[in-house]
């Protein structure tokens, strides 16, 4: 199966656009190629998860462990068969918002999957999302099995937070990543008793900063005009609702939401920033006038902002690091970044003019 992608060149103005280019085409040249029943109970598809620092082992490991059947990944770790699997599942669940939201929808409008929004970036989040799915597939057994594996993982996540919160309560941190990484991060640092003070994303739209209730009123602007539009309708062999109607109605009644996403900025505390597409000038600035304990952003500002003297957590490689999703990937998160704002490394750093003259000079002529 081989098929072209129309990206010439540098497309759109981030990297939003080229991954709404390539989901389009997976989603029409892959996804429903393999008919073949998936063995398992509880199929899902998890989307917006891209396996850094072995993030997406971490998950599989929980979710294999509760007895929950990932079909496909979207795309940390994914194969072509998981791609072409895909609408084999019975609900999706999105990680990154901006990446691949819209794959959801279509998954939902040709194959009739609903989706909800997950979060598995912390310990408490990860409990709650994997409650989440629990409740939409309504088994007992299923529920019970939840409730087992989070109080079998939390003890030792506990045991580190006890050990880390006192050296961390009341640190600042800033975070500025692409997709949804600014807001999933939060929690981390909250549960280690860290305030998050500025927070911005690098390709986001502005219902991953005010929820998807602002979509109806946003405008085709002339980057969007660069991604193809393509139309989707139910498969009409393959279309099969999920739940009924009556299902549905049931769980949003209990509180139950579907296709939705609050955004950043309903979780972001008063009195705090939310700055889009922070550049260079402006990270060195508010470091100036925030002064973080940490800050967590990308490989383009880790030397600018090491220079500085204050510790620097990338989000996107996590400096060869991770995993930081899970359970697991919390305790490794909590002892990294215990050491990073404990460090008195940044207190012995001085520049070459802090310890020598700018400038030597000698009297040649009297």
């Amino acid at each position: 199966n081989v098929f072209a992608f129309s990206c010439e060149g540098y497309k759109g103005v981030s990297q939003s656009a080229g991954h709404h280019i390539a989901n389009n085409k997976i989603f029409s040249e892959v996804v429903g190629e393999n008919d073949a029943e998936k063995p398992g109970k509880f199929k899902i598809n998890l989307l917006g998860e891209y396996n850094i620092g072995g993030d997406g082992f971490e998950i599989d490991r929980i979710l294999k462990k509760c007895g929950i059947t990932n079909i496909a990944t979207f795309s940390g770790n994914s194969t072509y068969d998981q791609f072409a699997s895909a609408h084999k599942a019975d609900l999706s669940a999105v990680m990154c918002h901006r990446s691949i939201n819209y794959v959801a929808d279509m998954l939902e409008t040709k194959f009739g999957i609903p989706w909800i929004k997950v979060n598995f970036i912390g310990a408490k989040s990860t409990a709650k999302s994997l409650r989440k799915i629990a409740e939409y597939f309504g088994d007992p057994e299923l529920t019970a099995r939840v409730e087992e594996v989070i109080a079998e993982e939390m003890p030792a996540v506990e045991e580190v937070i006890a050990d880390v919160r006192p050296r961390t309560e009341g640190k600042k941190a800033m975070l500025f990543v692409g997709g949804s990484r600014a807001h999933h991060y939060q929690d981390l640092f909250a549960e280690m008793g860290m305030k998050t003070l500025a927070a911005g994303y690098e390709f986001a739209h502005r219902d991953d900063y005010e929820g998807r209730q602002v979509i109806p009123d946003l405008k085709v602007d002339a980057d969007s005009r660069n991604i193809e539009e393509i139309h989707v309708e139910a498969d009409e062999k393959r279309y099969a609702p999920r739940k009924s109607s009556e299902e549905m109605a049931r769980l949003e009644a209990a509180g139950f939401r579907f296709k939705h996403y609050d955004g950043l900025i309903p979780d972001m505390d008063h009195q705090t920033l939310v700055v889009d597409d922070l550049n260079q000038y402006e990270a060195e600035k508010l470091v100036e006038i925030v002064k973080p304990d940490i800050f967590c952003a990308g490989i383009k500002e880790k030397f600018s902002i090491q220079k500085l003297g204050v510790p620097m957590k990338q989000l996107h490689s996590y400096d060869s690091g991770g995993p930081y999703a899970g359970f697991q990937g919390a305790v490794n998160f909590y002892k990294e970044i215990d050491r990073l704002v404990n460090s008195r490394v940044w207190g012995y750093m001085k520049a070459p003019w802090q310890e020598n003259p700018e400038l030597s000079a000698t009297y040649v002529w009297e």
